[in-house]
């Protein structure tokens, strides 16, 4: 997969948002404050190139009627969703991150003896939160490319089994399951039980039509997508995400939701929906890092997998733990390994500097290795 990124196309990307200034400033009108002095946070997914500056201008305005609830706020960004994914309003459940959906569907479907089937690794929200509630929960493992075993997973389905998770772009890995090859999985699994299609980092590429499940949501399908706002839009700390499906299943996870929406989150995905400058420009950047980050990972030999999300999994060939020490003596928090891949780790993408110091410190920890 190409991934380079030319300087004069991340221009372009950002065109029109604010007319002059350097790239970085058009990204980061006021440079954050890191939780840990001095210490790159490569560990969590997140974005740093957000929340843009449509999005900023909304959480100022709005801190003023923050003594209120978003009552009308959510049904307006509710609306906005619809319309923005081609579907009814009765299709979308506006949530506190996707994470709330998830759990909400771990209760709606996994409750008084339920029985769920899931990758491993993956995405641990769902799945663990199942087996809080005494669900079980029937791991299938990775394919040799560590994708989703779909032909595997479809045989795991059983008379009791009441709901199917496929996270896709799948976290740990990255890998991306095509939305020709899941829409036919959908087919074969849903006469027997729903499935919920996590698609928190699918909208980081242009190609989202081809290969989202809300399609299938459309033709009526007992599908469950679930959306972010803390990747693509750099808002993980507004807690703000969406759920789309029928309206039969919509109504199930709204009767057990258990939180009400953020006043300025809400603004902010408002706003930021419509700023597509600065989605295309942060689409960009992520992309550059991805590139840069690989480039290091085959400089030195290091098996890695191609990744669709905002991160990358790679052999560090020896301790994962070893690996995060030696990075955080280097100022930069990085991610452990996952079952079944002991030597394994997760960089999640920063800013493009940060990468290259990243880089740096990588050459220097595994040049020590050899």
């Amino acid at each position: 997969m190409d991934q380079t990124i030319s300087r004069r196309s991340l221009i372009v990307a950002a065109g029109g948002l604010l007319g002059t200034g350097s790239l970085d400033t058009l990204a980061t009108p006021n440079p954050p404050v890191r939780t840990v002095p001095d210490m790159l946070r490569l560990i969590g997914n997140e974005n740093p190139y957000g929340p843009s500056p449509a999005a900023r201008k909304a959480i100022k305005n709005a801190i003023a009627d923050s003594w209120k609830y978003a009552i009308r706020e959510t049904g307006m960004l509710k609306k906005q969703i619809a319309a923005h994914e081609g579907v009814k309003t009765s299709h979308v459940m506006v949530c506190a991150g996707s994470s709330e959906a998830l759990r909400v569907a771990a209760m709606v479907f996994g409750r008084n003896g339920g029985r769920m089937v899931a990758a491993t690794p993956t995405f641990s929200f769902l799945p663990a939160y199942a087996r809080n509630i005494d669900c079980v929960v029937d791991e299938v493992p990775l394919d040799e490319n560590m994708t989703h075993d779909l032909d595997a997973m479809e045989a795991a389905v059983r008379t009791d089994t009441k709901l199917v998770y496929v996270c896709n772009p799948n976290n740990p890995t990255g890998t991306l399951v095509s939305g020709a090859k899941l829409s036919a999985f959908i087919d074969a699994v849903t006469p027997r039980t729903p499935v919920l299609v996590d698609e928190a980092y699918l909208d980081l590429w242009d190609d989202l039509a081809e290969h989202t499940a809300v399609s299938s949501v459309l033709e009526g399908k007992p599908v469950i997508v679930t959306r972010t706002f803390s990747k693509l839009h750099g808002m993980a700390g507004l807690r703000v995400g969406y759920a789309i499906a029928p309206p039969e299943p919509i109504k199930r996870l709204e009767k057990l939701r258990v939180t009400q929406m953020s006043y300025t989150g809400v603004m902010a995905a408002i706003a930021s929906l419509q700023d597509t400058a600065f989605l295309d420009y942060s689409r960009a950047r992520i992309h550059e890092c991805l590139a840069l980050t690989a480039g290091v990972l085959e400089e030195l030999k290091l098996p890695f997998v191609p990744s669709r999300g905002n991160f990358i999994y790679f052999d560090t060939g020896g301790s994962p733990r070893k690996f995060m020490g030696a990075m955080r003596r280097s100022g930069i928090l990085t991610g452990l390994s996952y079952s079944p891949y002991p030597t394994w780790a997760r960089v999640s993408m920063g800013r493009v500097e940060d990468m290259r110091v990243f880089a740096d410190a990588a050459r220097s920890y595994f040049s020590q290795q050899d």
